[in-house]
């Protein structure tokens, strides 16, 4: 009887193990091989302007790692936020949702294995104007340094060597850039920075000078009844907010259109500013740049019209 009583014990013991097992293989992040069987539906499912998410956002770097870089270009992995895309196509593992776009449609859902692949739709898309990261060439800027009645060009060119500071170092310098006096940081030109999350932020490099300002000058600009823009530093380097503040205005018929003062400890910060005044018109827009003491001030931004 006794031995009966432990084999009667036994069965409610297996399956209790067998639940945790299901519990645990179930949760267990998906393996390098499993995210390069998802190569085809991601292909068929997501459109060339679709932005493509990955959840849990850990994931990321590992599904980067086994599709290759072409579904994650680099503009959309780099990006200030989601709200300009009008479709995504979402990477589920473990069950988990992109923040993101979580109130976004789900057009459709196919399950791949321990995957779900879901189409969303942005029920409030708001697709810009004008953004000034893409017009950073001479054909839509020119670069100068100002300092009272001196102006002093910043020279573009598409052979600037490419550094990069490694770790605790910059953001990594491009090959096109516009040169400024001041030393090889003192440039305009498109990189990445870290955010205050850690992830990659695509934006202008517009380090100020020493004496003057810093002016931009984008001709031709659509400009509509709002004007966003994001700032940052290096959040890793500047994190303890040891510098002073870096300021940023924007100009159109020679009025401000608005003027933003950014903090280091602030990391990577949304800002606005209505521009009903200009609505409907094409303008050249200043920017302009400067620091009251302007060592170290890597700043970085972007910038849109709606």
């Amino acid at each position: 009887m006794s031995r009966l009583r432990y084999l009667l014990l036994l069965v409610p013991a297996l399956g209790l193990g067998e639940l945790v097992a299901h519990v645990y293989f179930s949760r267990r992040a998906p393996r390098v091989e499993e995210w390069r069987s998802l190569a085809e539906p991601v292909r068929r499912l997501k459109r060339p302007e679709d932005l493509l998410v990955v959840a849990p956002a850990w994931a990321e770097p590992v599904a980067r790692h086994a599709l290759g870089d072409g579904p994650f270009p680099l503009d959309q992995v780099a990006r200030a936020d989601a709200s300009s895309f009008a479709r995504a196509l979402e990477i589920s593992a473990v069950g988990a949702r992109a923040g993101e776009t979580r109130g976004w449609r789900v057009v459709s859902e196919e399950q791949h294995e321990r995957f779900t692949l879901r189409v969303l739709a942005n029920p409030a898309p708001v697709p810009p104007k004008y953004r000034f990261l893409e017009h950073a060439t001479p054909e839509s800027l020119d670069v100068a340094i100002v300092a009272g009645q001196r102006e002093i060009p910043c020279v573009y060119t598409e052979r600037a060597p490419v550094t990069a500071g490694g770790l605790h170092g910059h953001a990594t310098f491009p090959r096109e850039r516009y040169r400024c006096p001041g030393g090889e940081a003192s440039f305009v030109g498109v990189t990445v920075i870290d955010d205050q999350k850690y992830e990659p932020r695509r934006c202008l490099w517009a380090h100020p000078p020493e004496t003057g300002v810093l002016r931009l000058r984008f001709r031709g600009v659509p400009l509509g009844a709002r004007l966003r823009a994001w700032a940052g530093l290096s959040y890793f380097l500047f994190r303890d907010g040891v510098g002073l503040p870096v300021t940023i205005e924007f100009f159109a018929e020679g009025k401000s259109l608005g003027v933003h003062q950014h903090r280091d400890e602030w990391g990577f910060r949304g800002f606005s500013f209505e521009t009903p005044s200009v609505a409907g018109k094409t303008l050249d827009v200043d920017v302009i740049v400067r620091a009251k003491n302007a060592a170290n001030r890597d700043f970085c931004f972007v910038a849109e019209t709606l």
